[in-house]
């Protein structure tokens, strides 16, 4: 039931006043008009009220966070000579993503001047330990040790580090974070101090060893992937040199991955559309599942099964396909007959008997645009749709 509204400090509407016998035409509109007017007052408050609930409690959006940011950022950069453009771009990658209302230039300006100040960071750590939320606490420890590795992971920046994270109450998680990033592996949860692990990890590379197949990846190398929130980092442990956004990811290297970026991995792309959809796969989340008809040479998309249906895919970390019909094809070197279920990854093809193929990976694509299934429970009333995760609440 959406929450009743009462109004605050507003003059109060002057009484309506109708005859005990038949009402008059216009007594009967001035109800129905005050009706309609109470009616829109309840969707309004309702929908403030959602509004208000919905939105993060924190004071680290504030935009007036941004100079004492910037000066803890400037404090872990080691300055070795003249700085590069591309050097400050990523140092200030962070804030120019999570504040997008900022203008750069000032950001850099800012950046520039900080970094020939002695900057007191006990006095920045007390300030950012009231002001910022756990979560932006994470999101600032990752940055800052990003910075610290890029630069040579210095003996007193890493003991900078541990002090500062100290100073914000995040010391636990600190040792987390780097314990994490740096085990190039799956990492043990019984290290965590509370048993979960701060980011959330996906590994690329052989599949058999990996939770997600690349081709032309040898058994010991592979990608990392973590997330937080809206956050995720890519590392590079492989031999191969990534692209990402144009710029060279180098063995060994962290980067952060910003919505509409790709990750160029020889002749493989990794949009970070689909680092979402494998974080969300491991997790379970919304999985794309579809039906295709197959007549001739033309291939149909369906959302629910028919009885033109031959096949019926099921897109996660990996690719499940099982045939509806007997089908002459094979996948991964198995007959497609009626009732048999293959694992595959989407690089892999349906190839049919008469020369034709299907490409899963295509199929993917075309899913992406094609809709998902989502089931509404009978005790939930209302729903709230977004490709912002932060605004929603379960069963969203």
């Amino acid at each position: 039931m959406d929450p009743q509204v009462t109004g605050s400090g507003a003059a109060p509407e002057e009484p309506i006043i109708l005859s005990a016998n038949i009402p008059s035409r216009k007594s009967v509109l001035m109800l129905d008009s005050l009706l309609r007017r109470a009616s829109r007052l309840q969707r309004s408050g309702a929908k403030r009220w959602r509004r208000i609930r919905r939105k993060p409690q924190t004071i680290a959006e504030s935009v007036n966070l941004l100079p004492t940011l910037i000066q803890v950022l400037a404090a872990f950069t080691r300055v070795d000579g003249e700085m590069l453009e591309e050097e400050i771009d990523s140092s200030l990658g962070f804030l120019r993503y999570d504040y997008p209302e900022a203008v750069y230039s000032e950001l850099r300006k800012l950046f520039r001047q900080a970094l020939e100040q002695q900057q007191d960071l006990g006095a920045m750590a007390t300030k950012l330990a009231v002001e910022l939320s756990d979560d932006r606490k994470i999101l600032l420890g990752v940055q800052l040790y990003d910075l610290i590795t890029r630069s040579g992971m210095k003996s007193e920046q890493v003991a900078a580090y541990h002090h500062f994270m100290g100073q914000l109450g995040m010391a636990a998680q600190a040792i987390d974070i780097v314990y994490q990033l740096n085990a190039n592996e799956q990492a043990d949860p019984d290290f965590f101090h509370d048993g979960v692990s701060p980011l959330e990890a996906l590994s690329f590379g052989d599949p058999a060893r990996c939770d997600v197949a690349l081709r032309d990846f040898t058994p010991g190398e592979r990608l990392l992937a973590y997330r937080h929130h809206d956050l995720i980092i890519l590392k590079n442990l492989s031999s191969k040199s990534l692209i990402v956004q144009g710029r060279l990811l180098k063995p060994g290297e962290f980067c952060r991955i910003y919505p509409g970026q790709r990750v160029l991995v020889g002749e493989q792309v990794i949009t970070s559309q689909d680092l979402l959809f494998y974080f969300n796969a491991k997790r379970n989340v919304t999985l794309p599942h579809i039906f295709v008809a197959i007549n001739n040479e033309e291939v149909r998309l369906e959302k629910s099964r028919s009885r033109d249906s031959d096949l019926e895919i099921a897109f996660g970390l990996n690719v499940r396909v099982t045939a509806l019909q007997d089908l002459r094809a094979t996948l991964r070197g198995t007959s497609l007959r009626k009732g048999t279920s293959v694992d595959a990854q989407l690089q892999d093809k349906i190839l049919f008997r008469d020369g034709g193929e299907l490409d899963l990976e295509e199929l993917k694509r075309r899913v992406g645009s094609f809709g998902g299934r989502f089931e509404l429970k009978g005790s939930k009333t209302e729903y709230i749709a977004s490709n912002n995760p932060n605004r929603l609440d379960d069963d969203d």
